[in-house]
């Protein structure tokens, strides 16, 4: 099961090193994908990555948006629909083999960030409009981004 996970920039070495142990994540879930409007699993993937995005910098205090993507299985995951319809509990740590990649801002969007986080609701949708750069999971250990 592919997983998007909402990191912070300091998360990333630490998931590089199979150190990190995230408590939740998101994915395609069957709820999600009876709730989105779209036969096509890739844009329901979406949806689970952008809601990871926003918990990135709502809940963990990320200055920038940062997704890890990481493939598990269903026994290491269970359905958190309580939380949002794309939400799955995480066990134990990610390994360093499973993590796919990341998604995360580039530099100039942590203003947006701030004040979207602050309730601004341009800069939400500013940050909406941005795309987020694709890392490889070989290059987590060492993102410019401090």
């Amino acid at each position: 099961m592919r997983v998007y996970i909402p990191a912070t920039v300091d998360d990333l070495p630490r998931c590089a090193d199979g150190l990190w142990e995230p408590p939740l994540a998101y994915a395609a879930t069957d709820l999600l994908l009876e709730i989105v409007d779209s036969d096509d699993l890739d844009e329901v993937a979406e949806v689970a990555r952008d809601v990871a995005a926003l918990a990135s910098v709502v809940e963990s205090g990320s200055p920038l948006r940062v997704v890890v993507v990481a493939e598990l299985t269903r026994a290491e995951c269970d359905a958190a629909p309580d939380l949002h319809p794309a939400a799955v509990r995480v066990s134990g740590r990610i390994p360093a083999a499973a993590i796919a990649c990341a998604f995360v801002d580039e530099r100039a969007a942590a203003e947006d960030v701030k004040a979207a986080v602050a309730g601004d609701e341009g800069a939400l949708e500013r940050l909406e409009e941005r795309d987020l750069l694709w890392f490889d999971a070989s290059e987590l250990s060492h993102l410019p981004l401090g």
